[in-house]
Parts: C-alpha cells; sequence; structure tokens
C-alpha cells in the first residue's frame, strides 16, 4: 500500500577520494553517480562520469540484469539491450556519457521489480572501474490494481472460510473460520473480540475468582431462528457489529480486581452436511463452554481460561503486535495463530458474521452468511451507490466521488457493504442486488469502484462471491 523509495545521490569526491591511492595505477576511473534509482511512469537519464577526461573515443560495456521485469515489456533503453548488455559510445575529452531508461508500466503492489545496470569493460586502456561505484539499482515503484475480478475462495456452501483480501494488489488471504477463537487488539487500548463467524457470545460475572465453579445459562447466545420467531440473542452479549474497538464487550482494566471472569459460550463448529444447491449451512455441532479471564501483562494480555467446573486453569501471556490490528488466539493449541494480514495489507474481508438483525421486535444478535466486511480500523473507508438511469457502475468516474461521504458514521462503519450487496434470504437461494456499487477507499488513498458479479459459481453452489473492481 504504502510506497517507500530510497534514492542515494554521491558526490563524486567520495567515489574518487582514492585516486591518489598508490595501488590504484590507472590515470583515469568511471563510475554511476547514482547507485539507486526509483522508477515511475517518467524517463530516467543515467549519468556515468569519468574522473578526467577521456584520452580517446570508445564505448562502455554495460551488463543489464532483469528481476520481474522483461525487457522491451516492461521497460525500454536507448540505446537499446541487447543479448543482455548495452553498448554506450563516447567521444574523445569528454568527462559524462549517459543513457536513457524508459519504463512501461510499475510494479503491482507485493511485487518487486528491478533492472541492475553494472560497468564492466571500457574500451580504451587506463580506465579503472571502482567496484562500489560500478552498479545501478533501477527499483519499480508499486501501482495499484487498474482493473481486476476476483472470485473469493469461500471454501463452498458450508463457507468454511475467512477471506481477506487487499484491493490495491489484488491478493487474497483464506483461512478456516476456527482457526482462532479471540483477537487481541495491537493499540492503544486493550480490548479483545470474539470470533463471531462462530456464533461466539460472552457474560461478564460478578467474581474475579477463576478458581470457582461457574454454571452455564443458555441465554447467553446468539439468536436462533426457528420456526417465525427467535430465540435468545441478547445484543448485550456479542460485540457491537459496526467494528469500533470501544464496541468490543472484553475491556481488560489495568486495575486487575475490575477484571472479572467471563462465562464463553463457544459456539458452534464448521458444517460439513451437504445441502441443495443455492442454500448454506454454516454451523455444525456446539463448541461448548469455557470460562476465563484476562488482565495486562506489561504492553500486552495474560489470560486465564479452564472449564466451566475447574479449580485450575492455564494461563497464557500474549503480545501485542503492532503490524496487525489484533493478535488471535486459539483455545485448543493455547497459542498464538496467524489468521489476517497485516493491517494495511487487507481492504475486505469474507465471512459469516455475527450481526444485529430486527425481526420485528427491536435488535437480537444473529448469525448472517455472505457479509463483507471493510477494514475501518487501518483506515479503509466507504459509501454504497444505488445507480439511477444517469448514474450506473460504467459511467462512474472519479468526477462523481463524493469526498464527504469518506466521513460520514456509514463510512467508518465495518458493515458498510455487509449483506447490503445481496437479497434478504440469507440461508436459501438467494441472488445479488444489482441496483447498487460501492465505492471504496483504502489507508493508501487508492479509490475504487466495485461491485458483485454473483455468490453461486457456474454449478450453483453458494460460496463462490465474485465481485469486480476498477480504480479511480
Amino acid at each position: 500500500m504504502k510506497k517507500y523509495f530510497v534514492f542515494l545521490a554521491v558526490a563524486l569526491l567520495t567515489i574518487f577520494a582514492c585516486e591518489n591511492d598508490d595501488s590504484i595505477v590507472n590515470n583515469n576511473q568511471v563510475a554511476f553517480t547514482s547507485f539507486s534509482v526509483p522508477v515511475d511512469e517518467n524517463p530516467v537519464t543515467l549519468n556515468i562520469t569519468f574522473l578526467n577526461p577521456t584520452a580517446d573515443a570508445g564505448f562502455l560495456t554495460l551488463s543489464v540484469v532483469n528481476s520481474n521485469v522483461e525487457y522491451l515489456t516492461d521497460y525500454t533503453t536507448n540505446p537499446a539491450v541487447i543479448e543482455g548488455e548495452i553498448i554506450l559510445p563516447f567521444e574523445k575529452g569528454v568527462t559524462n556519457v549517459s543513457f536513457v531508461f524508459q519504463p512501461a508500466g510499475l510494479a503491482v503492489e507485493g511485487q518487486q521489480k528491478s533492472v541492475k545496470i553494472k560497468i564492466t569493460n571500457v574500451s580504451i586502456g587506463a580506465v579503472a572501474i571502482p567496484e562500489n561505484s560500478s552498479t545501478v539499482d533501477l527499483n519499480f515503484g508499486e501501482a495499484p490494481v487498474q482493473v481486476n475480478t476476483i472470485t473469493a475462495i469461500q471454501g463452498g456452501p458450508n463457507l468454511p472460510n475467512q477471506v481477506f483480501v487487499d484491493l490495491s494488489s489484488g491478493m487474497q488471504t483464506s483461512v478456516l473460520r476456527n482457526k482462532w477463537d479471540l483477537a487481541f487488539y495491537s493499540g492503544e487500548n486493550f480490548r479483545v473480540k470474539l470470533n463471531s463467524s462462530l456464533g461466539m457470545a460472552i457474560k461478564q460475572l460478578s467474581t474475579n475468582n477463576i478458581e470457582e465453579s461457574v454454571e452455564i445459562d443458555e441465554a447467553v447466545s446468539v439468536g436462533n431462528y426457528d420456526g417465525g420467531s427467535v430465540t435468545n440473542g441478547d445484543i448485550g452479549f456479542v460485540d457491537h457489529p459496526n467494528g469500533t474497538i470501544n464496541g468490543l464487550v472484553i475491556n481488560v482494566d489495568e486495575n486487575e480486581d475490575n477484571n472479572k471472569v467471563y462465562l464463553l459460550n463457544l459456539g458452534n463448529s464448521l458444517s460439513a452436511d451437504v445441502v441443495q444447491n443455492g442454500s448454506v449451512n454454516i454451523f455444525g455441532e456446539a463448541r461448548g463452554w469455557l470460562k476465563l479471564r484476562i488482565l495486562r501483562d506489561s504492553n500486552g494480555y495474560k489470560i486465564q481460561f479452564a472449564a466451566l467446573d475447574s479449580d485450575t486453569y492455564t494461563e497464557t501471556v500474549i503480545a501485542k503486535q503492532p503490524e496487525d490490528n489484533f493478535t488471535f488466539f486459539n483455545f485448543a493449541s493455547n497459542a498464538v495463530v496467524p489468521v489476517e494480514p497485516a493491517k494495511e495489507k487487507w481492504d475486505l474481508n469474507f465471512t459469516t458474521f455475527t450481526d444485529y438483525v430486527d425481526f420485528g421486535t427491536g435488535n437480537v444478535s444473529f448469525v448472517v452468511p455472505d457479509f463483507v466486511a471493510i477494514n475501518n480500523l487501518a483506515g479503509t473507508r466507504g459509501y454504497q451507490v444505488l445507480e439511477t438511469s444517469e448514474l450506473t457502475y460504467e459511467n462512474f468516474s472519479a468526477l462523481n466521488l463524493d469526498a464527504s461521504e469518506f466521513s460520514t458514521p456509514q463510512a467508518v462503519d465495518q458493515r458498510v457493504i455487509g449483506t447490503n450487496w445481496r437479497d434478504a434470504e440469507p440461508f436459501a437461494s438467494a441472488s445479488i442486488k444489482a441496483d447498487r456499487f460501492y465505492v471504496i477507499r483504502d489507508e493508501a488513498g487508492n479509490i475504487f469502484k466495485l461491485r458483485f458479479l454473483s455468490l453461486v459459481n457456474d454449478a450453483g453452489e453458494r460460496g463462490h462471491t465474485t465481485f469486480e473492481y476498477q480504480l479511480l
């Protein structure tokens, strides 16, 4: 996302400081004046300097080594590269000679593209080539993907995977939803997130003694829709679905006495059932219950957890990882596990999700499939556009952008896409809403228009969401 370039300009006095060294018997030297050059879309003039005027006309031989680039496809030079070399002529009596490097395209984010050019020979004698100044590295800057279509690797109608997509690089990362249980915030606050994709729920108790036995409370669960009504689903037992840090149920206080024991409903395992085409089945067997208590540990966390009737517990220290939004933890392995890419390396998350849903009597917690979250904690923002006869996805351009939309509460909410892109029958046959698209701004400031094309594959199987997007 962010682009970092390093440019080193070196004074010739430094290059040739050893001119009078007795070990150098040659009476002239030749060197590049820049050793590392960032490349954008513009041509680059590369200068090579002689210490003294050349005694005769001649030529330099420059070797060219490509890394993830091809000559004529990614760049050209004048003079041309022939069989991996540039032959660069010079006149008698000159102290400078140059050639032009013309890029034909930047690197896609995540790629490393470069060209190394080295002075290997001088046609006239008595000219030394100092090793430390004989080479220039040309490093292609990163550019976001211009146009792309992606099918998220969700794993089919049981939706076993969470998929993280980075729009600017076009890369996606897919992990099993049950790989993690809790996520520990890496920022300044001390908050802990539940794995809402599994339908986890939590209740704070009055005790701070983890060794006490705890009773199951069946009300601590997400909503269950059955026969036209919803059972349970108290929204106080789940994280707020807007994705703000202050909306997470677990807040770890600096004062240990304020950190109470929690009753944790672990939700449901992944389903392995075969379902009818067009439908989804996201939940398997119940995963049971745990009690836990979380304390601060320096600039990290200390987690204590156990079975409900156990008078002993497991304790583990979890460090914050500043490059990530969260550090993810798995109870079964009692270990930190990799889940999300680095916080600046993803924009969208395709997942099942515990949302607030109103079935007519007020909000209840409810797990929905086909949810798309934005990476609001790292700065991703977005808004929805409803098509009209004058304004469509095809003709929407940078001229139609409304920058003020990125500052609204809706733009910051991770549910800006959510399930709004498909119809309201989440578990039966569903289809996309073709009357809308989304404008997404990533952390680096790249702005894309994005629309969904399908939530099934060619065989009609769910869990293969396809979308397209374009850089504005």
